[in-house]
């Protein structure tokens, strides 16, 4: 299934003090026959980090918006999920 979708590109410090880089899809884009609320909620709980569909790793992550270093930047385009 394609979707046109915003894909965001960002770095942020995980808790072992690395570095991730992550492009990624927010939730609203998501289609939601994708969304299993069960993955979500084991994935939600840490402050300040959002549940994202991770472009690359074609899974459910985690993003930090707490210790995002420089810009995140978006793009729109067509993704076949």
């Amino acid at each position: 299934m394609s979707k046109s979708v915003t894909i965001y590109n960002g770095t942020f410090r995980k808790l072992n003090g690395q570095t991730r880089e992550m492009r990624f899809i927010r939730r609203q884009d998501i289609p939601s026959s994708l969304i299993n609320e069960s993955t979500i909620r084991n994935l939600e709980g840490k402050t300040g980090s959002e549940v994202v569909y991770d472009v690359d790793a074609r899974g459910f992550r985690q993003f930090n918006w707490n210790t995002v270093e420089g810009q995140v930047t978006e793009t729109s385009s067509t993704f076949s999920f």
